[in-house]
């Protein structure tokens, strides 16, 4: 009887292991649909072709929109006009709220004609949701917020940026 029983156990465990791999494979196959799709048609293709792999299984799908949210590609106008307005428009409220929210470091920037020193972390900041927003694979577009940086808060003096500021992004 314990043989049977140690065959039996052996036999569950097998099964276990083996569901376990099927499921793992899956997911990463679903992933790799997901991050291969070059466009938004193709990607939502993916989710939904992965999705009905898991109809049954709201664990699964759960796991399954958080990927979906992870792999998401930017949804940008069409028009490359639309697209500029909207950068040209993000820089202008990102300087903005810098000017506004942090006036004495900008007084002190221009007065130690390093603007980029007293403001680090607020620009930095504000260029990396640029930078992933606007300067994405395949979307060629100026600079607007580095424009607007040298226009807004260094008076059209690009030197007041201070030595270490790391320049245009494209």
């Amino acid at each position: 009887m314990d043989a049977r029983f140690e065959d039996l156990r052996r036999a569950v465990e097998d099964e276990v292991v083996r569901v376990r791999r099927d499921l793992l494979e899956e997911l990463s196959h679903a992933l790799s649909r997901m991050l291969s799709a070059p466009a938004a048609p193709d990607w939502k293709t993916a989710v939904a072709e992965s999705n009905a792999v898991f109809v049954n299984d709201p664990l699964a799908l759960d796991f399954l929109a958080k990927l979906a949210a992870l792999t998401a590609p930017p949804q940008f106008d069409r028009e490359p006009q639309g697209i500029d307005l909207r950068a040209q428009r993000f820089a202008r409220v990102k300087v903005a709220e810098i000017q506004l929210y942090h006036a004495p470091a900008v007084k002190a920037g221009r007065a130690a004609r390093d603007l980029y020193a007293m403001l680090q972390p607020q620009i930095d900041a504000a260029r990396s949701a640029f930078q992933e927003m606007f300067l994405t694979q395949g979307c060629k577009i100026t600079d607007y917020f580095h424009g607007e940086l040298v226009r807004t808060l260094a008076n059209e003096d690009s030197t007041l940026l201070g030595p270490t500021y790391p320049g245009p992004m494209a």
